[in-house]
């Protein structure tokens, strides 16, 4: 007799609850993150009211995202949340919005090039 396990998930049922949370994880990005950036950077151009290149580029940011560890997302998390203070504060500790969101798309692109470049 062969006996069943209640406990045991079917091998889609895993597969489906992964494909679903790396979407969930991707849709955080993109909202959080991506977006924060791409306003951030199209400011900067003038182009903040253009939102289909906002979204597009708050995707490239999402999916360049999902592909890194968790050490690169908290840097880029901790930068997009200081790059997001009050102007005064950022004054006050001598920081710049300009070289925070330099900063930030440097974490993101540089693993990137290094790996396109070595590997």
């Amino acid at each position: 007799m062969q006996q069943s396990s209640s406990h045991s998930k079917p091998q889609g049922e895993a597969k489906d609850w992964g494909l679903l949370k790396f979407f969930l994880f991707g849709g955080f990005l993109f909202l959080t993150l991506g977006v924060s950036l791409a306003n951030e950077a199209l400011t900067r151009f003038g182009m903040q009211d253009n939102y289909v290149v906002l979204f597009s580029l708050a995707f490239t940011v999402a999916v360049l995202l999902l592909i890194r560890n968790l050490f690169i997302i908290g840097l880029v998390t901790f930068g997009v949340i200081v790059m997001n203070l009050p102007e005064a504060t950022l004054v006050a500790y001598n920081l710049d919005q300009d070289v925070l969101l330099a900063v930030v798309c440097a974490i993101i692109l540089v693993p990137s090039a290094y790996s396109m470049v070595f590997k």
